[in-house]
């Protein structure tokens, strides 16, 4: 049976914080704008009619500020106002997609916000007189036109394409007003997510700790002429039966050659004798993203050409986890990470040092998406959870490993959220696959 909220609220998260955990993150936010802010924010768009079927993936900085997953909301806060919108309940739509939170006292109470209103323009009738209520740009207009100052994510000045939704927000709300303030809220946002609370980071170990599960079970199916697909379908069992509500990204499980490709996600190869197997998966649980990878040999041992790649790409990892520290960057663990190889002198079949076979970044930060906010540039600060993972990609010998962890950024370094009994050092990572097949 489904609890009530969780019900109502259209939830696809296995796990959500309780309401003040949200709202405190909504009045840290609208605290950074000044006393004229406006923030605005739009959830996520879903189109399903009757008889469609499909997930619905909130906005992640929606998400964030919320815990909400209904379709087509919106957001507006200012120094005196907390004020979720929504669609007005649709019974006939909720027969197919299920009953949802509607405009009302309930779902202001269920999801702790000072009001729920409808995102349309409505009426009401008072003294038998029909009278108009504002929807969510009428509001937001008759804020901006008495001097707020609109935050809202905007793309980057780079961007090109169509006009996002944010865009064409601001465009109509220029029809209607001579002129207003407009500032990026992007940057305060990412500011907020970069650093974990104490239950995000929760929610991530958990993610983290269902994703070795997963990775464990894939290794336990290993052996030659089993398919990529069934390595998949093994890992994907475990990690719903522990409770995610499913991958956090397409899953790569990519043999031989294929280990080669960085983003391979078809999965539907077969594993043979003396390849090895890149095994790099997350589970998504709370909204908050896993991501390990493993390399398994096939076989069970590794060649001894596979061994010594092996162990410089470990040698790697373990250069630039040495390094996990706040005030650093990712880029400074990469350039250990890539001298690292460099020192090993090994090299690819023409010769060319095995660091040039080092073709991506070192990590990423991590949190409600696989790829978080904040890119390579922002300095580590406690909190900040991030992967790591070295790999070195030789086509030429359809060889492909790649070791990947995920890290908390503490005040004295780094605490590795992956449990412990995944292994990652070589012979350990033999044993495992060994068992399964002795198994």
């Amino acid at each position: 049976m489904i609890e009530r909220r969780k019900l109502l609220g259209g939830h696809y998260a296995a796990v959500l914080e309780a309401p003040e955990v949200y709202r405190a993150r909504r009045q840290r936010v609208v605290e950074a704008l000044g006393e004229r802010g406006v923030a605005v924010l739009l959830g996520a768009s879903d189109t399903r009619s009757y008889g469609d079927v499909g997930t619905f993936r909130q906005d992640p900085s929606f998400f964030y500020l919320t815990g909400v997953e209904i379709p087509n909301a919106a957001l507006l806060l200012t120094r005196d106002r907390d004020e979720l919108y929504l669609p007005a309940r649709r019974p006939a739509l909720e027969a197919w997609l299920g009953p949802k939170f509607g405009p009302g006292e309930e779902a202001a109470e269920a999801l702790g916000f000072g009001a729920v209103k409808d995102v349309q323009a409505t009426e009401v009738v008072v003294e038998a007189r029909r009278r108009p209520v504002p929807g969510f740009e009428d509001v937001l207009a008759d804020l901006l036109a008495s001097g707020g100052e609109l935050w809202i994510p905007l793309p980057p000045a780079s961007a090109s394409g169509a006009l996002t939704r944010e865009q064409q927000l601001v465009s109509r709300l220029r029809e209607r007003l001579p002129s207003f303030a407009v500032h990026d809220l992007s940057p305060v946002l990412t500011q907020r997510r970069l650093r974990k609370e104490p239950g995000e980071v929760a929610l991530l170990a958990k993610a983290v700790e269902i994703t070795a599960h997963a990775v464990k079970a894939a290794a336990d199916l290993l052996r030659p002429g089993v398919s990529e697909a069934a390595l998949e379908g093994a890992a994907y069992g475990t990690l719903r039966r522990l409770g995610a509500e499913g991958w956090s990204f397409p899953p790569i499980v990519g043999s031989g050659f294929a280990g080669c490709v960085l983003h391979y996600d078809q999965n539907i190869g077969t594993c043979q004798e003396g390849e090895l197997v890149v095994v790099d998966i997350g589970a998504r649980y709370g909204y908050y993203c896993g991501d390990l990878t493993r390399t398994f040999p096939v076989s069970g041992r590794f060649t001894p050409r596979q061994a010594e790649l092996y162990d410089a790409v470990l040698d790697a990892y373990n250069a630039a986890v040495a390094l996990l520290r706040p005030g650093l960057k990712i880029a400074d663990l990469r350039h250990a990470a890539y001298q690292s190889l460099k020192a090993s002198g090994l090299a690819g079949p023409s010769g060319v040092p095995i660091s040039e076979y080092f073709i991506h970044g070192l990590g990423h930060f991590l949190g409600l998406e696989a790829h978080d906010v904040g890119g390579e540039g922002p300095l580590l600060e406690p909190g900040m959870v991030l992967t790591v993972e070295p790999g070195i990609y030789i086509s030429e010998e359809g060889i492909g490993i790649r070791i990947e962890d995920d890290y908390l950024i503490t005040e004295e370094g780094a605490q590795c959220l992956t449990p412990s009994w995944l292994p990652r050092e070589r012979e350990a990572v033999e044993a495992l696959v060994s068992r399964a097949k002795q198994g």
